[in-house]
């Protein structure tokens, strides 16, 4: 149950540990605390902890720092479970993390200073649960991404957990050699590989696979984005389902009567990059050739091997590169599903930004599966023939993704998750005529890439790194 604050950082904290389970119970560890009696809970130890969810992580981490003056630290054998509980005034959020690494040790008189560093326990499993062999008798002929990322998470055999699945299906199948990769790094390598289904006339790809507190996701971006513009600010968060609630955030000045209701209040907003690009002529970020080859037959490659001619791809064709010089560029930006508006952020760049933008530069390389003990070889063998185009929307896709970002402290909401959506609203530097005006560019919804919840002494605050890849208007 939420609880009541008086301001809108405060939380109700919990930490326990324990190593196993007896009777359906956890049998928690134990601690004397400045001559207390022995309790099992040990958040008087805690100075700080943060718990971390990211696009970029198939696992949630946590960091405990701890001061210890009872010798806590020396019935830590590792791999004990952290149990954190949160109560907030939006919601309640419970985190069982194991302890991998105690780091930055430090003793002063007859206390330690310490930090535990946690992880889900699945991201252990995965270290030790290796896939070897042929999809086709891995998976059989269910070889779709569902299939078989569902197979590695739930099965036995493989890693058997018990979080919730969101897993979007691909339109094509998969037809590869597995060479001993861990389970996350099998379901990357498909993630590269998928086609979103209903898209195979004008193919959307660049899925990503992460963990949040709702379960694994495996999705592409543009699903991510649907979603997105469709969250609701009536829509009640529910794990099973994977749907989550929107919330609206608004950058104002702080009612000094008033901080109980400050809970949709932004503390503090910072801008990581803007307009840089720099960095994305030197990376290739707008424009690029891509081809694809096969490593065994290198006659079944997606190109010609008489001309190596690769396809050529443009951020968006229409609104930089204007010569139409090269008709085969392919234009992906309107293949594209975006989130905060829909005009392209590159056509506000000065004509000779968009002239050295539009020049495709760097060649991006991919290799066909390993098929080397295929019994047949040959054009009937022929796999994934769409990969240079894929390569390249994918890399265009993410790119696309990180157009604008925001990074925002609100106060601690445990409701908030990697890969949905949120609202910002920010109003403009200078008043219009006295008026406080919205700053059409940077306020709207964007995607959520991470979350750091950050507790400090009864204090909670949330930290997110937001995206968004497209403007409301010009």
């Amino acid at each position: 149950m939420a609880m009541s604050r008086e301001t809108a950082n405060d939380v109700d904290f919990s930490l326990k540990v324990y190593r196993e389970i007896s009777g359906n119970k956890p049998k928690y560890l134990t601690a004397k605390n400045d001559g207390d009696a022995e309790a099992s809970e040990l958040a008087d130890f805690v100075i700080a902890l943060n718990v971390i969810e990211s696009l970029s992580s198939s696992a949630i981490r946590a960091e405990i720092t701890i001061q210890d003056s009872a010798g806590l630290v020396n019935h830590l054998k590792g791999g004990e479970f952290w149990r954190m509980t949160f109560k907030t005034g939006n919601t309640d959020a419970t985190y069982d993390l194991v302890g991998y690494n105690i780091s930055s040790r430090s003793r002063s008189g007859n206390s330690e200073v310490y930090i535990v560093e946690c992880v889900s326990q699945d991201f252990l499993f995965n270290e030790v649960k290796n896939v070897f062999g042929s999809s086709k008798q891995l998976f059989q002929k269910k070889a779709k991404a569902k299939d078989v990322v569902t197979k590695l998470l739930k099965d036995k055999e493989y890693l058997k957990t018990s979080a919730n699945l969101h897993i979007e299906d691909s339109e094509n199948t998969h037809e590869f050699m597995v060479p001993n990769w861990r389970i996350f790094d099998t379901i990357h390598w498909i993630a590269q590989k998928s086609i979103r289904p209903g898209t195979a006339s004008s193919p959307q790809n660049g899925f990503l696979f992460w963990r949040s507190s709702l379960g694994y996701h495996f999705k592409s971006i543009d699903k991510m984005i649907d979603e997105a513009n469709q969250q609701t600010f009536e829509q009640v968060t529910d794990p099973k389902s994977g749907k989550a609630r929107l919330y609206r955030y608004t950058y104002e000045p702080k009612k000094s009567d008033d901080e109980g209701n400050d809970d949709f209040r932004i503390d503090n907003i910072t801008f990581p990059e803007d307009k840089n690009y720099l960095l994305a002529l030197r990376n290739g970020s707008f424009a690029g050739y891509s081809t694809a080859f096969d490593i065994n037959v290198f006659s079944n490659s997606s190109i010609n091997p008489n001309t190596f001619s690769p396809i050529v791809y443009t951020f968006d064709k229409k609104g930089i590169d204007k010569s139409g010089k090269n008709p085969k560029v392919i234009d992906f930006w309107n293949k594209m599903s975006h989130i905060g508006g829909k005009v392209n952020p590159a056509i506000r760049f000065p004509d000779f930004v968009k002239q050295l933008v539009s020049r495709p530069k760097r060649i991006r390389f991919g290799a066909l599966p390993n098929r080397i003990f295929d019994e047949k070889k040959g054009k009937d063998k022929q796999q994934y023939s769409d990969l240079a185009y894929m390569q390249a929307y994918q890399h265009i896709r993410k790119t696309t993704l990180q157009n604008i970002q925001l990074l925002v402290k609100i106060p601690g909401n445990l409701d908030l998750y990697p890969g949905y959506g949120i609202d910002i609203v920010i109003p403009m530097t200078k008043p219009s005529e006295d008026q406080i005006v919205k700053d059409r560019q940077y306020s709207g919804k964007y995607i959520i890439a991470a979350v750091r919840h950050i507790y400090d002494t009864n204090s909670l605050v949330t930290e997110c790194l937001l995206y968004r890849d497209a403007l409301t208007k010009e």
